[in-house]
């Protein structure tokens, strides 16, 4: 499976694709849209950096 088609990026586009709908309908001001968008980034790097140090110590425990 591919990174853009992982189930964190997903979460993540419809996030980011409802806060901006919020914005435009006016729900939503540009402070509160920008707090949304970088935790929702945020969150989407914190898991991968996690994954990728999960498969980096079980790449390290197979070779040994």
């Amino acid at each position: 499976m591919t990174k853009f088609i992982s189930r964190k990026f997903l979460i993540a586009i419809s996030f980011t694709l409802t806060a901006s709908t919020a914005l435009f309908m006016g729900l939503l001001s540009g402070t509160e849209f920008a707090a949304i968008v970088g935790v929702v980034l945020g969150a989407f790097t914190a898991g991968d950096v996690a994954l990728n140090a999960i498969h980096k110590k079980n790449a390290e425990l197979d070779n040994d």
